[in-house]
């Protein structure tokens, strides 16, 4: 049944991957094409985001295109999720139908069309390590939390506070060590950060304004139907029946789950204090699949009458959802490669701007229509 689900749901991650041809993806693809051609010119850690998307670029964009590197990122970011869950999910002992519907979940199909979408890779390397806290094989999970924090800092924190709680609810302090380990492994990254005059906030991401934003919520959840039909129904119904015999069957993980909940619903009850961070209820839906899958695919294993029909559904509503609602989930748009060359990244914030030209240089070299 895994198989089946998850070459399925990959082919429909191939089809919006190849859907449009050249640069393509949202307007954050902009300054990382260019921080991966300024790694592959002079290698150096150029920006406060997470440089392994621009390491891999370096090494693989000039000899496979970055048209053929973004899309094959993507893919190997969507299967890696895929896999990383199913890792979850055999070291829980969680019925295959978890696994399933975490696949066809309809909001990680955007991950493919709103390229780069790098949490993708983050968040895979964040299940695969709290699948060997588990399993009780330690130095994976250090070896992993470091990896994620090369990728994807928003994705290393989420997986210290999952890991954490994990490792707390089943008294593991083997677990909690790896844990410190693999941060403490990560941090000559952020050294440098410091050592560049960047502030302890900027080099995590957390500065006003900045990738993680703690500043006025200025971020759009898409519309509440967008929500709801992206969250995939049939699964969260499924979770909601699920989620007693979670708590019964596995507390530790419950209370992990319960925890990414809380998270996932920050827009909410960060509101009324003005604060807001960029994983809004629409892009949460990301780690929000995880709970919905683990305790849907409880509710729907205790219920094998039904369970072949719902997991029907929650195919057939990702299909529609990638044909319907994932298209309008992010602005998109192609970018041309003198659009790159005028793009300039700040070091300490994930922002850009046009970069004024070096005398001499050409007028063309410089020019980006419709840059951000």
């Amino acid at each position: 049944m895994f198989r089946f689900g998850a070459a399925g749901a990959l082919l429909v991650h191939a089809a919006l991957l190849l859907a449009t041809p050249g640069l393509f993806g949202g307007a954050d693809l902009l300054p990382h094409l260019r921080l991966i051609e300024d790694m592959d010119r002079d290698p150096a850690i150029r920006s406060v985001y997470a440089p392994g998307y621009h390491v891999l670029g370096a090494l693989f964009g000039e000899g496979l295109g970055l048209a053929a590197y973004t899309r094959g990122f993507a893919f190997a970011a969507a299967a890696a999720l895929i896999a990383g869950f199913r890792s979850l999910q055999r070291a829980a002992n969680l019925p295959d139908a978890a696994s399933v519907i975490f696949a066809w979940s309809p909001y990680l199909f955007a991950l493919s069309w709103c390229t780069p979408k790098i949490e993708a890779a983050g968040y895979a390397l964040a299940l695969f390590s709290l699948a060997a806290i588990l399993r009780r094989q330690y130095v994976l999970v250090g070896v992993t939390l470091t990896a994620t924090f090369g990728f994807h800092t928003a994705a290393a924190l989420f997986l210290g506070l999952c890991g954490g709680i994990l490792a707390l609810a089943r008294r593991d302090g083997r677990a909690l060590g790896a844990l410190a380990l693999g941060t403490l492994a990560a941090t000559p990254l952020f050294a440098a950060h410091l050592a560049a005059g960047c502030s302890a906030a900027q080099s995590f991401l957390f500065s006003t304004g900045d990738y993680l934003r703690a500043g006025p919520d200025r971020s759009a959840t898409g519309g509440f139907w967008r929500v709801a039909v992206l969250a995939g129904p049939v699964a969260v119904a499924a979770a909601v029946v699920g989620g007693r015999e979670l708590w019964n069957r596995d507390r530790p993980l419950c209370l992990v789950c319960s925890a990414i909940l809380v998270l996932y619903t920050n827009q909410l009850w960060l509101a009324p204090f003005g604060f807001g961070t960029t994983l809004n209820l629409l892009r949460g839906l990301t780690i929000l699949a995880i709970p919905v899958a683990i305790a849907g695919g409880l509710a729907l294993a205790r219920r094998p009458r039904i369970a072949t029909a719902a997991l029907g559904l929650c195919v057939a509503w990702g299909v529609g959802s990638a044909l319907l609602a994932v298209p309008g989930s992010c602005f998109v748009r192609s970018f041309s490669a003198a659009e790159i060359a005028s793009v300039s990244v700040d070091r300490c914030s994930f922002r850009w701007h046009k970069r004024r030209p070096i005398p001499g240089e050409s007028e063309d070299a410089s020019a980006a229509p419709g840059a951000p």
